[in-house]
């Protein structure tokens, strides 16, 4: 991470970027950062609350207002890298870029550093669950970033199948299911079916098309059929998810 090049929004602190140079922290905040994006590449999520946890002790000797502003940097800086790495890798969905700048705008409203510790874990869980989710940023393997960039392109397509998919990437269904299950943890019929849910709640959430319109765009024409399956995958009916926006 450069940095001295990070940008943040911020209400009246008249602090510059040189400020972190000043202080001597610019080492530390490339030493976390490659703490962080190494357990982000492992997925290991409590570790990356651990070493936010640990940035932010470590600028408890600045004044007051350097601590806010450093933190705040790092935080954001965390948000567009991945999104960066998204984008490099043709992954980047309006979902990701909506739910970071969400998080962002959250971000720039803590005003003090025990706000980000207190905040350190819904931060990484809103990372893990509404940005990563199950994407695959950091493992170099051709054949699964091609199959999730055909399942991204073909969501709303019927023939979106596992033997469409392996035929595409021309690998066989078996080689193809073991990179699932080794690389993302789940079966491919499973993943499909998540994407399209997600997709369809992300619509519900952002747009003001109907839920009919919506779930039959993804293939779910039957209604009792879809409502089963949201429930399994989230615990309750489109009807009460909605309530609870």
């Amino acid at each position: 991470m450069e940095i001295t090049h990070r940008h943040c929004a911020m209400d009246n602190d008249n602090v510059e970027m040189e400020h972190i140079i000043y202080y001597g922290i610019d080492d530390i905040v490339t030493i976390y950062d490659d703490k962080l994006f190494r357990h982000l590449k492992e997925r290991e999520y409590e570790q990356c609350e651990q070493v936010l946890s640990d940035f932010c002790f470590e600028l408890l000797d600045l004044p007051d207002m350097e601590q806010t502003f450093i933190a705040r940097v790092f935080y954001i800086s965390i948000v567009t890298d991945i999104i960066g790495v998204q984008k490099r890798k043709g992954r980047l969905h309006p979902r990701s870029l909506t739910y970071s700048y969400e998080l962002i705008a959250k971000v720039e409203k803590w005003e003090n550093l025990s706000e980000f510790i207190i905040n350190n874990k819904t931060f990484m869980e809103q990372i893990r669950k509404y940005i990563i989710a199950d994407d695959v940023l950091f493992h170099g393997c051709p054949h699964l970033t091609k199959a999730l960039q055909l399942i991204d392109q073909n969501l709303q397509e019927n023939y979106l199948t596992v033997s469409w998919l392996a035929k595409k990437i021309s690998i066989s269904t078996t080689h193809l299911t073991n990179l699932f299950k080794l690389r993302i943890g789940d079966t491919v019929s499973s993943y499909i079916t998540k994407r399209k849910l997600n997709e369809i709640v992300f619509e519900m959430t952002y747009t003001s098309k109907s839920l009919k319109e919506i779930r039959e765009k993804y293939g779910y024409v039957n209604h009792s059929h879809f409502i089963q399956h949201f429930k399994k995958h989230f615990g309750k009916t489109p009807l009460q998810y909605k309530q609870d926006l």
